[in-house]
């Protein structure tokens, strides 16, 4: 199951991520102080149900509260929400809180949004913006927008399923999650792109109304957007840290860590001096890697550039010098890496705007060896995962980057605990 849940929306990798702008003017931006039980648990298992599912690799998961809008008891516990910092806001099958009755969220003409969320694998999901409360270890974000995944595939429009429209991944069974926690480095999935007062629909607007048929892009104001819930804790809501992975060298039936909400907001969450810290520049760092660069423009926001996605479950680039095979299409590693034996690698981050830079080794095996081998075949973290990407697309270090350390991220428009503004890495 090869999962790239970076978002291809302007959202995240293309308008609000902004090229340093920021988000609404009403987003807190002191470093806020105090607070609690900011530590939530997340698991690399294999995935809900498995044993019917299958395995989900490298997929690391979390555990939400969700609740009506003013309520404590009309709730539901939803499990394995896929940890995702390359994407924004909760997105949750409908199954899952249909009970709850959520109120739904008008766009700027006065129908029900919808959003869609397309992704980097060519997958999407579907559904209306709903209200909730959403409570994430001893957190709560209220009246926070959330995407909550359509169970039907009618009516989806063209312009969302960017020519895969059997892409849809509306069931358990296919999206491999009950959904997913965009915590990446952006306040809103779009942010003022998709607010009326930008007075011209953008070119990948994620917005929809259905009034009509078929369903057409629209404006939603950035206050009904789907948002990331750390900016709307009262305390910790700057960033977060994915910490307490283990290293995994080969494989292993599962590990555990730690999603801590906040940088710098409570002694757990501190940034040490030993970390190297990457600003970006319209979310992006850059990478070098067998000769080729990975280069985002600071002042146009083109070029592939390079991030760190823990959504995504491999190192994911292109085969820049055609020395990696691929897996067979139809074999059990299709879209992975499948080299004849361990393969040792070195790519160096570089800083877009201060030019530092740092060296990171890594290792790809053979995916299909790894999946099928009788000693592994239940296991569902893998350290040497790998796949390619097409030329022109850029570097992904996805969860196997985390294994083995802690990573730092902060949310744009938010205060953070250095002189350098968010959004930015650490590691």
């Amino acid at each position: 199951m090869r999962k790239l849940f970076v978002l291809i929306l302007m959202g995240s990798v293309g308008f609000a991520v902004g090229c340093g702008s920021s988000s609404s003017g009403s987003t807190p931006v002191g470093v806020p102080t105090g607070g609690n039980n900011n530590v939530l648990s997340i698991a690399v298992d294999g995935g809900p149900n498995p044993s019917q599912n299958g395995i989900y690799p490298n997929g690391a998961f979390a555990t939400a509260t969700i609740c009506a809008p003013g309520s404590t008891s009309n709730c539901a516990t939803v499990d394995h929400l896929l940890v995702d910092t390359g994407s924004i806001g909760v997105r949750v099958l409908q199954s899952e809180v249909s009970s709850l009755n959520l109120p739904t969220i008008n766009a700027s003409n006065g129908s029900p949004a919808y959003d869609c969320a397309a992704f980097a694998d060519g997958s999407l999901v579907w559904g209306t913006v709903q209200n909730a409360n959403v409570t994430l270890a001893g957190e709560t974000a209220s009246n926070i927008p959330i995407h909550v995944i359509s169970s039907s595939k009618a009516n989806i429009p063209a312009t969302c399923t960017n020519g895969n429209p059997v892409g849809d991944e509306n069931t358990q069974a296919l999206l491999g999650a009950n959904g997913i926690l965009g915590v990446g480095l952006e306040p809103l999935d779009c942010g003022p792109a998709c607010d009326p007062s930008a007075g011209v629909i953008p070119v990948g607007d994620p917005y929809y109304t259905c009034s009509t048929s078929p369903c057409s892009q629209t404006f939603v104001n950035e206050a009904n957007q789907v948002t990331n819930p750390v900016v709307l804790f009262s305390v910790d809501n700057n960033g977060v840290i994915v910490a307490d992975l283990p290293s995994v060298s080969g494989s292993t039936a599962t590990v555990t860590g730690s999603l801590i909400f906040g940088v710098g907001t409570e002694s757990n969450n501190q940034l040490p001096s030993s970390v190297n810290v990457f600003t970006t520049a319209c979310d992006n760092f850059d990478t070098t890697f067998e000769g080729q660069s990975f280069n985002i423009d600071p002042a146009s926001c083109t070029g592939p550039g390079s991030f760190i996605d823990s959504g995504s479950n491999g190192f994911f680039f292109p085969d820049v010098n055609n020395f990696m095979p691929t897996c067979a299409a139809n074999s059990a590693a299709a879209g992975f890496y499948c080299p004849a034996s361990l393969t040792p690698l070195s790519a160096t981050n570089i800083d877009p705007n201060t030019g530092f830079s740092e060296s990171t080794n890594f290792s790809v095996d053979n995916a299909l060896n790894l999946f099928t081998s009788s000693s592994t075949s239940s296991d569902a973290a893998f350290g040497t995962l790998g796949g390619p990407v097409p030329s022109g697309s850029g570097f992904d270090w996805g969860l196997p980057f985390f294994y083995g350390r802690n990573v730092y991220l902060t949310i744009d428009g938010q205060g953070v605990p250095t002189n350098a503004p968010a959004p930015w890495w650490a590691y």
